[in-house]
């Protein structure tokens, strides 16, 4: 596990291993099998290997599951900051798909913006060869969750 630089703050060392427990007890997660293989303060990288279960019917990554990819990674960036805890929720995802994802597929995810009530993700995804095969960006609203008041800058 990767830890933040000295300016940041450090996340919790079992915290993928609490995420990856987490995915454990969920039955869409069981199916996608998305594996966390890094986790620091406001970043997450998470990688999916190609099964003929999300052949797409021409021998790609249906898109479907590339944005659940997306959609995970950032969440679990987010979560850095909560303590792995989930106090928000999805409010928007844009997609764009580069080239088909024949191979696995890696998601380095990382928060863009912090704000009070929305934060923003982005990701990008390259297949097992580096080819960029998809970029997208999130929006996640707080819902249980929010960010300590800072002092002005």
């Amino acid at each position: 596990m990767t830890r933040g630089a000295a300016s940041e703050p450090p996340i919790a060392p079992d915290l993928i291993d609490r995420l990856r427990a987490r995915f454990e007890g969920s039955s869409v997660q069981k199916f996608l099998r998305f594996q966390v293989a890094d986790l620091a303060l406001d970043r997450c990288s998470m990688t999916v290997e190609f099964r003929m279960d999300f052949n797409n019917g021409g021998g790609a990554i249906h898109g479907g599951i590339l944005a659940a990819l997306a959609d995970t990674a950032v969440a679990c960036a987010l979560s850095t900051n909560f303590d792995g805890k989930m106090g928000f929720a999805t409010s928007n995802l844009n997609i764009h798909f580069l080239r088909r994802a024949k191979s696995a597929v890696t998601a380095e995810a990382r928060i863009i913006k912090k704000g009070n009530r929305v934060c923003v993700g982005q990701v990008e995804m390259h297949d097992a060869e580096g080819n960029l095969v998809a970029t997208c960006t999130t929006d996640f609203i707080l819902t249980t969750s929010k960010f300590e008041e800072r002092e002005p800058g």
